[in-house]
């Protein structure tokens, strides 16, 4: 046997070992109507010594002893999805169990026989109805991860402290008011925290000085104290503190030595210019900063310039959020992000920006949507690694001829503009994948742009991605791979896109070409016949869908949903009030 090839059975021989001990039970295993399950005849014997087993969705309402002696060797348990409500004290014979998974049961309390499994280092028991611990329940002293999310918790025995070896807690959407006593006192190598949906006060503190990542969102506390103890010195490097969505009334960052935070999140905080310079100005270096509205709102953080000159060492951001704040102007000082590759500018009030932004090098998204820009930078195609641009519903009038230079652009929205051409070189974008023009004062159909519609197509697909940011990246093409655009790939993304974020219904619809031609012509001796067509409406609609493109996730423009709100009389007339003007010589 040839040497080289000595690894690969070896794989081959590994695969087949770990799919013999890895077993996920289908079907029903449950005796009468009780649902209960044993040592039914269905499991074979050769997997008495699986170390991982499946039993979700199986509508159990408990487990027998039997089951328990039987799987004694089972490393991984996942009972998710069922209707348990109590474990039998013969789990604890499963004495390697080292992964235990409850999520979407009925537990009401934490079993008192978990503390009995030596070995148990993942507990989760997500979306259950606990509420409480039983008397004296101790602490899991092998644990290293613990998810209790979307319960009715209010506390954390004391015991906890002893957990050493602790390293992942997460409490989030439960009834805590304070932080737990045992991660104030305890947990000492504990790395990630998440107490967000709790609307309780995060300004305790946390033992361990190793915490890496902090989650605090949607706490909405009236009276809410940014966390000092963040700022305390014992901490130096965070991975992450997220914020988002949380209501601070008091803010007093007290002059300790500056913290290192690669993604910092304060979106929608209620923050000034103000604040949020009180808080940049002890942080030494932010990778990704987020500090814009991330809903589709203006409610939130409010400010009109970016406190550039407050951000110490901006040559370390690579990602920009600053979307929806009431942003007016772009300081020239934002050449100094030179590493930046994503900023995301959207639903502001930016007019114009400075020739300074087209220093940024390495940028490569770029999202101006919803401002008022009237043109682009003429040197925008300095800007050499750019991949997406976004300038959707603004008033851009013209393209500047510098945009020919933007080689690597692959995604262009240039959406509700005042564009009354479009300039030749777009038809030489060789890396173009998708592309959108309409609601300018262009006639698209006429324009012969390469298969615009699946342009379009494609770049709808790709702005209701989730991970928009993340969005694919093509390879650059040749002009005529793309001449015949029809990428089978892009299709089918923007087709499940489509049915997944819409929902059917039938709408009455009146049919113009029930002949079979396809003249639309009015007559007024055949009056089209009113039928009954079912249609996707998308679900997420924002503003009014009078604007609203199918399949399309583009917003519409401020001004034009106040203006059609003040023709339907939702908007009530200005009145002047009687002595308002008394004082005005």
């Amino acid at each position: 046997m040839d040497h080289q090839t000595m690894p690969e059975v070896k794989n081959r021989q590994r695969s087949t070992r770990d799919a013999k001990s890895r077993v996920q039970i289908n079907g029903s295993l449950s005796n009468g109507s009780s649902s209960k399950i044993d040592t039914a005849d269905e499991i074979k014997e050769e997997e008495a010594n699986v170390s991982e087993l499946e039993l979700i969705q199986k509508d159990l309402n408990s487990v027998s002893d039997n089951f328990f002696k039987r799987y004694c060797n089972l490393l991984k348990l996942d009972l998710s999805d069922n209707r348990l409500s109590s474990l039998p004290s013969a789990i604890t014979c499963l004495i390697k169990l080292e992964t235990l998974i409850l999520d979407r049961n009925q537990f009401r309390e934490v079993p008192q026989v978990l503390e009995e499994l030596e070995c148990l280092k993942e507990l989760s028991i997500v979306n259950n109805r606990l509420e409480d611990f039983p008397e004296n329940f101790g602490a899991l002293l092998k644990a290293e991860k613990i998810n209790f999310s979307g319960n009715c918790i209010k506390f954390l025995p004391t015991s906890w402290e002893k957990m050493t070896r602790l390293k992942f807690l997460d409490l989030s959407d439960n009834y805590f008011k304070f932080i737990p006593s045992c991660i104030e006192f305890g947990m000492p190598i504990l790395e990630t925290l998440n107490l967000s949906d709790n609307k309780m006060n995060i300004d305790g503190r946390v033992y361990s000085h190793r915490i890496k990542k902090f989650y605090g969102r949607n706490n909405l506390n009236a009276r809410l104290q940014f966390p000092q103890w963040i700022f305390s010195g014992k901490y130096y490097k965070f991975e992450e503190l997220n914020f988002e969505n949380s209501l601070f009334d008091l803010i007093k960052i007290p002059p300790n030595p500056k913290i290192i935070v690669r993604v910092l999140n304060l979106q929608r905080c209620n923050f000034t210019e103000k604040n949020i310079s009180a808080i940049l100005s002890d942080i030494e270096s932010v990778e990704e900063l987020k500090i814009g509205n991330n809903k589709y709102s203006y409610a939130g953080n409010l400010f009109t310039e970016l406190p550039m000159e407050f951000i110490n060492s901006p040559g370390e951001i690579k990602e920009f959020h600053s979307q929806a704040v009431g942003l007016s102007t772009i300081s020239p000082k934002i050449k100094s992000l030179v590493n930046v590759t994503v900023i995301d500018f959207s639903r502001n009030h930016i007019s114009w920006l400075p020739d300074e932004f087209c220093c940024l090098k390495k940028l490569e998204i770029l999202l101006l949507a919803q401002n008022t820009l009237i043109m682009l930078p003429g040197n925008i195609g300095k800007l050499e690694s750019l991949r997406v641009l976004d300038v959707s519903s603004n008033h851009i009038c013209s393209l500047p001829e510098s945009m020919r230079e933007l080689e690597k652009i692959q995604y262009l929205d240039i959406y509700a503009n005042d564009l009354r051409e479009l300039p030749e070189y777009l038809k030489d974008f060789g890396s173009l994948v998708g592309f959108d023009v309409e609601q300018n004062y262009i006639d698209v159909d006429n324009y012969q742009i390469l298969n615009f519609k699946n342009l379009r197509e494609s770049l709808r697909a790709y702005n209701q991605s989730e991970l928009k940011l993340d969005g694919p990246k093509a390879e650059p093409q040749s002009n005529s791979s793309n001449s015949s655009f029809s990428s089978r790939s892009s299709t089918e993304s923007f087709s499940t896109l489509s049915n997944s974020m819409s929902q059917v219904c039938s709408i009455k619809t009146e049919d113009w070409d029930k002949d079979g031609d396809s003249a639309d012509d009015f007559d007024a001796y055949n009056p089209p016949q009113i039928i009954e067509k079912d249609c996707f409406i998308p679900k997420y609609i924002y503003g009014n869908p009078m604007y609203f493109c199918p399949a399309d996730l583009h917003i519409p423009r401020v001004k034009d949903v106040v203006a059609e709100n003040y023709s339907r009389g939702k908007y009530p007339t200005r009145q002047i009030v009687e002595g308002q003007f008394d004082n005005i010589d």
